[in-house]
Formats: structure tokens, C-alpha cells, sequence
């Protein structure tokens, strides 16, 4: 997880020195994004949180709404295919991992304000799997997760922008309803103690990608200050 906070700190830096900033007008476009995660809840006796990288990006469509027509103060909601996993790991000799992918339908309003952004995505499950057994969707939670992220312009004229964005999330809420007893590893991996829902799994992430944002609207020309004699 340092590597990639790292890998992700460097990536920043490098784009935001070409960056060209500009007031942002009404637009909306696609967008993709790659995503590792955790969980970030202390696991039971017998197992082990581990850090887990998507086998998909994610991809949908946001779209921008300024609040200003002179600074770049403005909501972005967006609407896409969005992808988590995490790993569990046997605490004992043998260290076996298992990977847990979870796929939702994300709907995620955020605030935007000079470049950072601050929201939430609301999940609903769609399918999800462990080492390539289906978990039914009806034993998961409409999850709710904080964000915060932070997007940089790379290219931009008069038709959009494509923005780079580096973006972390935390589920408030858990990932399974009735946590004990729909744990989708209590026969491939069981716990040395008793499982409670204080050990149901939230997911932390940490996510890298791209957007085109295509204006609807035409973008104000600079004024130019009259010459004063």
C-alpha cells in the first residue's frame, strides 16, 4: 500500500507541473480507473488483512456542474461500473490468500474546489466472488463510502480537458448484512475465535485514472485590461 500512495504522490507531482489551469464550464464525459484495496477492520484470530489489486478498471460517466463562474467551485457527480476487492490471509503456516472481488452500480455526488474533491458513492452490489465462487448479492450491504480525491488537467482546449485523479475511499458501513453468519470464508478459511460483526470487512482504496470532459457550453474568453494613459 506505501508503494502505491508513493507511486501515486510522484504521479501528482509530475502532471501538475504541465498543468493548465483553467475555469471549468458545464461538461461531461467518460472516465477509467484502476483500484487496489484492503480492509481496513481488524480481522478475527486466524486470518490476516492483505492488500488486493482489481482484475477490471472502472468506468462510467461524470459529469460537472460549476457553482461560479469565476473560480473552479463546482459538483461533479458521477454514475459508473465500480470494482473492490481485498485479501485474506491464514494466519498460519500454510499463509494461504484469498481474494474477495465485489462489483456495484456506483451513483458518487461530490464537491469540487480547486482541484480536490469531497463526496461519497453510494454501492449497490451487483456480483461478487471468492477465488472464483459466486457470493450472492442478497447477503451484501448497499454500501456507503467516503471519498476524497484529488484531479489535475493534462491536456485542454476549447472542447474539454483530459484530467488525471488519484482518489481514496472507506466504507462506512460493512460488507455483508448478518455478517456471522453469511462470512463468505467461515469453511475456506475459519476464524480461531468467534466471529462477530465488529469483523465485518470495510474497504479501503486507493484509486489511479483518467477523464475526458467534454464542455457543453462555451468557455468565457480571458477578459483583457484596457490600457490606462
Amino acid at each position: 500500500m506505501k508503494k502505491l500512495l508513493l507511486t501515486s504522490l510522484i504521479f501528482i507531482l509530475i502532471i501538475n507541473g504541465i498543468k493548465a489551469e483553467q475555469t471549468k464550464v458545464f461538461s461531461i464525459g467518460p472516465y477509467l480507473g484502476y483500484k487496489a484495496g484492503v480492509s481496513a477492520i481488524n480481522t478475527p484470530l486466524g486470518r490476516k488483512n492483505g492488500l488486493s489489486f482489481n482484475n477490471i478498471p472502472d468506468f462510467g460517466v461524470c459529469s460537472y456542474f460549476p457553482l461560479s463562474k469565476n473560480e473552479n467551485i463546482g459538483f461533479k457527480f458521477d454514475i459508473s461500473y465500480s470494482s473492490y476487492s481485498y485479501m485474506m490471509i491464514s494466519a498460519h503456516k500454510d499463509k494461504t490468500e484469498y481474494k474477495l472481488s465485489h462489483n456495484y452500480l456506483s451513483f458518487a455526488p461530490n464537491f469540487y474546489f480547486n482541484n480536490f474533491l469531497l463526496g461519497f458513492s453510494y454501492l449497490v452490489p451487483l456480483n461478487s466472488e471468492v477465488e472464483g465462487s459466486d457470493i450472492k448479492t442478497k447477503i451484501q450491504n448497499n454500501a456507503l463510502e467516503l471519498k476524497i480525491g484529488y484531479e489535475f488537467p493534462i491536456y485542454v482546449d476549447n472542447s474539454g480537458e483530459l484530467n488525471g485523479f488519484v482518489s481514496g475511499g472507506y466504507f462506512l458501513s460493512g460488507v455483508y448484512n448478518n455478517f456471522p453468519k453469511n462470512d463468505p470464508l467461515k469453511s475456506l478459511l475459519p476464524a480461531d475465535e468467534k466471529v462477530t460483526n465488529i469483523h465485518n470487512p470495510r474497504i479501503a482504496s486507493i484509486q489511479i485514472g483518467f477523464n475526458f470532459m467534454f464542455n457543453l457550453i462555451e468557455k468565457p474568453k480571458p477578459e483583457i485590461p484596457e490600457d490606462i494613459y
